[in-house]
């Protein structure tokens, strides 16, 4: 679990070989960019916030030792507005969303070999998918932020 919790962390905060940080790539990016799309694309705190729902996720799985639902309405929710406040608020929810995994991860009776109740997968499934997660989307938040 350990290493998970390195990776985890790592990606979030740096270094990481293939580019910047999700914590990096977030700071850099101004509100107003955060609202635009490319294409009828997602935007990046419509990105954000889709992040934060499987991150939720995960943190109720290592509580509760089960999964839930993740509904349409939390997943990708529609924002077409927003202050920098707002965007403000949004960094510092995933930053708490990070602080609550890294906690979690470390204090969790599970085992990386236990099924998820109800899933065909492992522990060690979600929890590094969770990591590839959001390396993915801070890949598109990165390209988005840098054509838009």
């Amino acid at each position: 679990m350990n290493r998970i919790v390195e990776l985890l962390r790592s990606t979030y905060h740096g270094p990481v070989w293939y580019g910047k940080s999700v914590r990096n790539t977030l700071e850099d990016v101004p509100v107003g960019k955060a609202l635009l799309r490319l294409n009828g694309s997602y935007n990046i705190a419509e990105l954000v916030h889709h992040m934060i729902a499987w991150r939720r996720y995960v943190e109720h799985l290592l509580k509760e030792g089960e999964s839930i639902v993740i509904e349409e309405e939390e997943n990708f929710p529609t924002i077409e507005y927003m202050t920098v406040e707002d965007w403000q608020e949004l960094i510092e929810k995933f930053d708490q969303s990070q602080k609550s995994l890294e906690e979690l991860m470390q204090s969790s009776t599970m085992h990386l070999s236990d099924p998820v109740p109800s899933k065909p997968y492992k522990l060690s499934d979600v929890l590094q998918g969770i990591i590839q997660h959001d390396v993915y989307h801070i890949g598109q938040i990165n390209f988005l932020a840098k054509f838009l």
